[in-house]
């Protein structure tokens, strides 16, 4: 009886203990990177915010998109029109928003959208650490105060601290170590659902992280058969069992995979690399000034090394490893061939090309390196797990290791823009302190000491790899958003309406998102290529992930249903950012704004849907043509081919100011000390609006404009011909001069020439268009039904983007549809008056589901046969 006492109370310790080293493991990474948050005085703090570079310009609108999705507007889970001219959003909740954490954004409103980030950012790097240490306790890899200093470096390790702000990333790391716990227990015959629910967890939450933690887990199966090699009993069963379950996890997760990887087919896959070469990006040593601490800045962001700062600790436990007498030669083996095979994968491009699903990344380099950093930690925690002290061979082993990242480090700083001497000395002092400290034998004391500085060495890491980072202060993105939604008050559209709205300054291309409602721009990873190209092609900047409605004209305001236009009234505002010049807003009436936003009521907006000629589905736009591709669409949906609404201005007279001609409209500076302009003078014969286009050679600054001395603002950011308004209308007579002055000291006029909108025609085409609207009786982002009465044969021209996944009824019988300009939906159409229905759901997702509940029911039985076996082999076993 007395036996049973002391067991049960040694267990009771024991499992005490245990919660104490997690609680120690999630709290510690959560105090250093909140203390840091303080220390930059983000909200609620102070004035920073933890909003930078993608962060600040593309999750942070997801993230109120989010909130507004789940509490008001749930249909736009699956398609919304804030997504540029509409789009599918499941792809983007599978990529950015679907992490269970993100609910904590649910009670953080308005300014506090930002605070509920940061908390959010805490949070899993607290359960990072406690998932971790929960792997290391629950396979005896490590115990007392070395579990939560190593738990607490993978929480903070080099990659989290350099991807803090891509936090939809995160959620990998934190289930990663409980999908190895899983594949640890296939071997063990031990709760066999671990491995398939959180693998199929991870990539329900990022797809694309969870393709690398796949790769891994097949790795790490190799790895742990090796390992495990003497005790199993029956190795095919074990290799069935893996994939088996491995199947399952997919198959849990086909809800989400599914219908996103087909919407990866029309975005995304639309990018990959084809053609790749065979060869090192760098020399593999470069990596080794990642090691010390601060080994990130600004400029590692676009193109930098692998972030695989792992902390001296694992460094050392690494060396202790590969000398430990007690850790079998096949396994270092294999542990050698797994860390040869990372080792080339952060180095060679056609291994880098593979763990990034064969897309180079465009920024954050080297995204699998948070697998890289949970390897060597994995390692260095067996290593040190039976450590009493170093060695005389582990010590000199050591510090030619140490010793040498050092001294290339130091050798070398010029060649790397990050290091700077003062983290050679930090890191330095934290090195000769672990190397002193293992020196003496491994008691509860120094494990103690070896978890402080760890602690400082992490934060040290921490807090010198972000202090280079610049943060978006809270007021002004609290005070943009106040001023947009005190603009959008009165505008927003009313139950069952539709119309967009645009703006002529940004905060980000995803302020629809942000302010909710339905714009014309978006930055986003799972953009349309087809609506990209259609905006560039009217004249707008758009590029691979993103598309700016910068440099509208009236015709294309109709034309896209946008009703209201909103203009800062101070352009030099701090707060409200200006990206164009729209002077032909003149021929609108304004309406009520604010004191910081004018607002400009489209009167001639096209609705939504309308009755058009049949003519508008062979109408081709043309590449580097928006003024022509202006032309043929209003000629197509009138079915009037020789209509031209757009007139060329002839004769433009051009003078040339300090500049030389060198052929082929290329032109240079005579002298590069001096200011040089290109003067046009013109008269405008009509009150009409004029619209000047210019190539890409204009595109980064490349020039600025002004007409009358009146600065004219243009975005810096397209690949293609824009379409610049330079005169608002109502200048008959009056002689106008367009300056353009150069900032670089060559320019290129491609693309070059100046049109008038003749306003009589525009007028008569849109009048003509709008007499036979859709009339929409039920609108939601997922089912628009609506009445429209046709004169004749014509179609019913939409301008919702033509995606897969829309189903239209006409009269109640389901209809083919056609697409027009290669972009929008067209819907055929006899004379008379028809009801139209037009429904989205995201292809595949029934498939999906049913996948997903019967892959959950495959998985309940076989786990209820799991344990009834063993229930039977315990009785057997008595």
């Amino acid at each position: 009886m007395r036996n049973r006492k002391t067991k049960n109370s040694r267990a009771i310790q024991e499992k005490d203990n245990s919660r104490m080293l997690q609680l120690i493991s999630f709290t510690v990474p959560v105090i250093i990177m909140l203390g840091y948050f303080m220390y930059r005085k983000m909200f609620p703090f102070g004035n920073s915010s933890i909003l930078t570079v993608d962060m600040g310009q593309q999750y942070i609108d997801f993230y109120s998109y989010f909130r507004n999705t789940l509490l008001h507007h749930f249909s736009e889970l699956f398609y919304s029109f804030q997504n540029t001219l509409g789009g599918g959003m499941w792809g983007t909740w599978a990529y950015y928003l679907f992490s269970p954490f993100n609910l904590i954004l649910l009670f953080t409103p308005g300014k506090w959208l930002t605070f509920g980030v940061m908390l959010v950012t805490l949070l899993k790097i607290g359960c990072s650490g406690w998932t971790f240490s929960k792997l290391l306790l629950k396979e005896k890899w490590q115990k007392g105060y070395l579990v939560p200093a190593l738990s607490i470096t993978y929480a903070l390790n080099g990659f989290v601290v350099a991807n803090m702000l891509n936090i939809m990333w995160l959620d990998a790391v934190v289930f990663l170590p409980l999908v190895v716990l899983g594949i640890e227990n296939l071997f063990d015959n031990h709760s066999k659902w671990v491995y398939p629910v959180f693998l199929a967890i991870v990539l329900v939450t990022n797809y694309y992280m969870g393709y690398m933690v796949c790769i891994f887990a097949v790795l790490y199966f190799i790895w742990a058969f090796v390992r495990h090699s003497d005790q199993i009993q029956s190795k095919w069963k074990v290799i069935r069992s893996f994939i088996g379950r491995s199947l399952l996890s997919a198959g849990m997760a086909a809800i989400v995979l599914l219908p996103t990887f087909f919407e990866i087919l029309g975005t995304k896959a639309q990018y990959n690399t084809k053609s790749f070469q065979w060869k090192f990006d760098y020399s593999p040593w470069k990596m080794l000034p990642k090691f010390l601490v601060g080994g990130f800045n600004f400029d590692q962001m676009p193109k930098g090394t692998p972030n695989i700062f792992v902390g001296t600790l694992v460094l050392i436990g690494i060396v202790c490893y590969f000398t430990s007498k007690q850790i079998k030669t096949k396994e270092k083996v294999a542990t050698f061939g797994v860390s040869a095979f990372f080792v080339l994968s952060l180095c060679y491009q056609p291994l880098d090309l593979f763990w990034h699903a064969m897309q180079f990344p465009v920024w954050y380099p080297y995204r699998f390196s948070y697998i890289v950093c949970f390897w060597l930690i994995l390692i260095a925690a067996r290593g040190l797990l039976k450590l009493e002290r170093l060695s005389r061979l582990q010590l000199i082993l050591c510090i030619i290791m140490l010793g040498g990242i050092v001294e290339y480090s130091f050798f070398n700083i010029k060649k790397f823009g990050f290091l700077r001497s003062t983290n050679i000395v930090i890191s330095s002092v934290i090195i000769l302190g672990f190397l002193i400290l293992l020196s003496y034998p491994i008691k509860k004391w120094l494990k103690l000491s070896l978890l402080a500085l760890t602690t400082v060495e992490i934060g040290a890491n921490a807090a010198l790899s972000l202090n280079p980072i610049d943060y978006v202060k809270q007021s002004d993105f609290a005070g943009y958003i106040s001023a947009v939604n005190d603009a959008l008050k009165d505008i927003r559209p009313g139950k069952n309406e539709f119309y967009r709205i645009s703006k002529t300054f940004e905060r980000s291309k995803d302020d629809p998102m942000q302010c909710n409602y339905y714009g014309t721009d978006e930055f986003n990873s799972m953009l349309y290529p087809k609506t990209s190209e259609f905006m560039n092609k009217i004249g707008n900047s758009s590029g691979d992930n993103y598309t700016a409605y910068s440099n509208g004209t009236l015709f294309t305001d109709s034309f896209l249903g946008i009703k209201y236009m909103m203009n800062q009234t101070d352009a030099s505002s701090s707060v409200l950012t200006p990206y164009s010049t729209r002077m032909d807003l003149a021929n609108d009436p304004q309406v009520n704004g604010t004191e910081k936003v004018s607002i400009f009521q489209n009167l001639k907006v096209l609705p939504l849907g309308f009755a058009a000629s049949p003519d508008i589905l062979d109408v081709k736009l043309q590449t580097a043509a928006p003024i022509q591709n202006q032309n043929a669409i209003a000629a197509g949906l009138t079915g009037d081919k020789n209509l031209k609404i757009f007139g060329t201005y002839k004769n433009l007279s051009v003078v040339y100011s300090n500049l030389k001609d060198e052929g082929n409209n290329n032109y240079t500076k005579l002298n590069q000390n001096q200011v040089a302009t290109i003067e046009m003078p013109f008269t405008p014969k009509t009150n009409n609006p004029y619209y000047l286009t210019i190539g890409p050679a204009f595109s980064n600054n490349a020039a600025s404009f002004a007409i009358n001395n009146q600065s004219i603002t243009q975005t810096s950011d397209f690949n293609s011909p824009m379409v610049l308004n330079v005169s608002p209308g109502n200048q008959k007579g009056k002689k106008q001069t367009l300056t353009i002055t150069l900032g670089n000291n060559s320019l290129q006029l491609d693309s070059f020439a100046l049109y008038y909108l003749n306003m009589k025609k525009y007028d008569s085409v849109i009048n003509k268009l709008n007499d036979h609207p859709f009339k929409i009786t039920h609108f939601s982002n997922t089912k628009i039904s609506g009445t429209i009465d046709t004169p004749k044969k014509q179609v019913l021209m939409t301008t919702i983007p033509a995606q897969k996944g829309w189903h239209v009824k006409v009269d109640g019988k389901t209809v083919k549809t056609k697409t027009a300009l290669n972009e929008f939906l067209a819907v055929p159409l006899s004379a008379g008056k028809h009801k139209v229905t037009f429904t989205y759901c995201p292809p595949y997702l029934i498939l999906g589901t049913i996948i997903t509940i019967g892959s959950i029911g495959i998985l309940v039985v076989l786990n209820k046969k799991d344990k009834q076996k063993t229930k039977k082999d315990a009785k057997s076993s008595k």
